[in-house]
């Protein structure tokens, strides 16, 4: 598959992706003026305490958070405690403590009991692993401590409040992504972080479940799996190791988080395997020069799913709970597609959002020093003399503030205008697309109509069941692969004053579906003319007619179809003897001997019915054999779409099983015997999608 085809759908794409760009634009810039009108209170709530510390020495309740990472390896995860630690000073009453888990379980658990043992208010959690980590914040949270899951969820309700973006959710837009602008029979790579983490099993979930489902008709196949631990640099080795192993390219790669995604982009380069024929989708969306935005600006990767960190909404709801405050229990939070379209609005305005939180940062650790200065000090002419300056400071700042807003503002004024531009004319490109969905929709409809009516035609033109059943009992298993079938089986009877005759066929046309039905309408005319009208009834003969008929009727100087089948014939003598004459173009004849309760294959002829490049000065001839069979014995004819049907693991049902299922039912009733073999075979195939036209002929002399 090749990018190109995501340029030819730009006009598409961007319909698809203009509601999240406005809904992210509008709440990056809330969260931007938010945190910095953050930065005057800041000063003004340090000077004011520094005040009240001087004077009355009046100390505020102070709350213990703790917060267990489970690691600090991504750039989204650096960026979260980042976020955190600027948020939390914020609050003049917030004391957070923070420990990485380094991807260990073990460590992480270690992590969380060190922080209930530093007598905590409250504990903040991000579990490696929802399965190993649920025992310890169950223990904690039945102790009375309140307990916030950031990103990942443990394995019961535990738990105070969960703040995090739906996984399955991202991993069903990332499916969307694919399934709008990939070619039918795309081959997807999908790269894990780790099999028990909650995000993980749930943005695959996902994923999985949306191209399995609403993409099926594209036939996009899942060509494996690399579990790569969140890291660049795993991500890098294992795709090396699986290009150096000569597996299958995929035609889309998609990673579970954004670090993952850049990994395998470095692999390819590496290889000398040109990345730009792949389809990369990342999820993450975090700000930075190592961040999955800047990767979409650089053409590493084609897209990524913004993931909020929830580190201001977690500081937020453990200043309620410590409050007293009722929380919810799950706070979800919004997600929005990151492509070349919105990523380099998106990587300005962050980044702005970024250094003004390195800023609060840094002030606050400016002032906290200041403040424990002022409180050592006593010479309290110096505390007046700093907080006049800290306010002066403050004031200065607050009006280059204001300076700011009035140029972002004027700037989203700017590109709400040029995104309303842009919906009125997707709009217009909507409707007429819709249109002509509706006219596709509409033509299908005709052209399965007709083929339905074909299916009459043909069903017409079979034996019927009292046809098989007047003289023998008998079974037919006629299953098309599609609609029409180009398998066909067929039967004549004649009578002389010597004994009776009854001719029996399954033939498999080339091809199936239309083609294949219309090669079978041929052979059954051609069929009925050689016994009916020319009245030769020896298989051999009948197949080496058939085969000048087919080359004769198709013009096979000009094209290769052709049939394979089997004949047979059964003769009634008036002493009851009964003799079975065969031959076959390549399908074998089954026997079953009652009186030995066997079966017997009997081979036929390599030739082939028809075809420009078959058949022609072929040394191989048709030959008649025929044995003496007895009352109770039964005959099988089938073509080879039952034997070569495969399960899930791409292994064929086999003669030898097919077989096997006859001699297991040989004592049913020719019906049920029927039933007996069909369930065999659909259960060996596990739904799987049927690869050819099914047809058995089963007949009890």
């Amino acid at each position: 598959m090749q990018k190109k085809s995501l340029q030819e759908n730009k006009n598409c794409k961007k319909f698809y992706i203009f509601t999240r760009q406005y809904t992210l634009t509008s709440t990056i810039y809330t969260a931007t003026m938010t945190r910095l009108k953050s930065i005057y209170y800041i000063l003004l709530t340090i000077s004011i305490l520094s005040v009240v510390a001087a004077c009355n020495n009046e100390e505020t309740k102070q709350y213990r958070i703790g917060m267990s990472q489970c690691a600090y390896d991504t750039h989204w995860r650096l960026e979260m405690n980042r976020h955190l630690i600027a948020n939390a000073m914020q609050r003049e009453n917030i004391n957070l403590l923070m420990t990485d888990g380094k991807n260990s379980n073990e460590k992480q658990i270690e992590d969380i009991k060190w922080l209930v043992s530093q007598n905590i208010d409250l504990l903040m959690v991000s579990p490696n692993e929802a399965e190993a980590l649920t025992p310890v914040v169950t223990e904690v949270y039945n102790k009375g401590i309140p307990v916030i899951l950031i990103d990942r969820k443990t394995g019961n309700d535990s738990y105070t409040c969960f703040i995090g973006a739906n996984n399955t959710v991202i991993g069903e837009k990332a499916a969307d992504y694919v399934g709008l602008f990939c070619a039918p029979g795309s081959k997807i790579l999908e790269l894990h972080g780790q099999t028990g983490a909650s995000a993980a099993v749930e943005r695959g979930t996902g994923f999985n479940s949306r191209i399995n489902g609403k993409y099926s008709e594209k036939k996009i196949t899942h060509i494996g799996d690399l579990y790569c631990e969140w890291s660049t640099e795993k991500a890098k080795q294992k795709m090396a190791e699986y290009i150096n192993e000569g597996k299958e390219l995929p035609d889309i790669i998609y990673s579970h988080n954004d670090d993952m995604a850049i990994g395998a982009y470095d692999a390819l380069k590496e290889a000398g395997i040109n990345p730009e024929n792949i389809i990369i989708i990342g999820t993450d969306g975090a700000s930075g020069e190592n961040g999955g935005i800047k990767a979409v600006l650089d053409g590493k990767i084609d897209a990524t799913f913004f993931y909020p960190d929830g580190s201001e909404e977690a500081i937020k709801t453990a200043e309620e709970i410590l409050s007293g405050r009722q929380v919810p229990k799950n706070i979800d939070l919004s997600t929005v597609q990151i492509d070349d379209n919105n990523a380099d609005g998106l990587y300005g305005q962050m980044n702005m959002t970024r250094i003004q939180e390195d800023r609060i940062i840094k002030q606050n650790a400016f002032m906290q020093q200041t403040a424990m200065k002022l409180n050592t000090t006593s010479n309290a002419l110096m505390i007046v003399i700093s907080l006049l300056g800290a306010v002066l400071v403050g004031l200065v700042y607050i009006s280059k503030l204001h300076s700011d807003k009035k140029k972002s503002n004027q700037m989203l004024n700017e590109k709400n205008a040029e995104i309303n531009a842009q919906k009125e004319e997707l709009e217009s490109q909507a409707s007429y697309l819709n249109q002509i969905n509706e006219q596709l929709e509409s033509n299908k409809e005709k052209i399965i109509g007709s083929i339905r009516y074909a299916q009459t035609i043909q069903s017409a033109a079979l034996p019927t069941e009292s046809d098989l059943n007047y003289y023998f009992n008998s079974f037919v298993i006629y299953n098309p692969k599609d609609i029409v079938s180009g398998d066909f089986y067929w039967y004549h009877r004649e009578v002389d004053t010597e004994k009776e005759i009854h001719i029996f066929g399954v033939i498999d046309c080339t091809g199936h579906g239309v083609p294949g039905a219309f090669m079978s309408l041929i052979g059954v005319n051609l069929l009925d003319q050689i016994a009916k009208q020319r009245k030769i009834y020896s298989p051999a003969t009948i197949l080496d007619e058939l085969n000048k008929s087919v080359r004769a009727a198709l013009r096979q100087t000009e094209n290769n179809d052709g049939m394979e089948a089997v004949l047979c014939k059964i003769e009634k003598y008036p002493d009851s003897r009964i003799i079975l004459t065969y031959e076959g173009a390549k399908f074998p004849l089954r026997h079953y001997i009652k009186q030995l309760n066997k079966i017997e294959t009997y081979k036929t002829s390599r030739r082939e019915i028809g075809g420009k490049f078959r058949n022609i000065e072929s040394s191989m001839q048709f030959e008649d054999h025929s044995l003496e069979i007895h009352s109770g014995d039964r005959i099988y004819m089938a073509s080879d779409g039952i034997s070569d049907q495969n399960n899930t693991e791409r292994k064929r049902y086999t003669s030898k099983r097919f077989v096997s299922a006859i001699l297991n039912s040989v004592n049913l009733p020719m019906p049920e015997q029927r039933d007996y073999i069909w369930n065999d075979v659909s259960t060996y195939m596990q739904n799987c999608e049927q690869r050819d036209d099914i047809t058995v002929l089963g007949i009890e002399v």
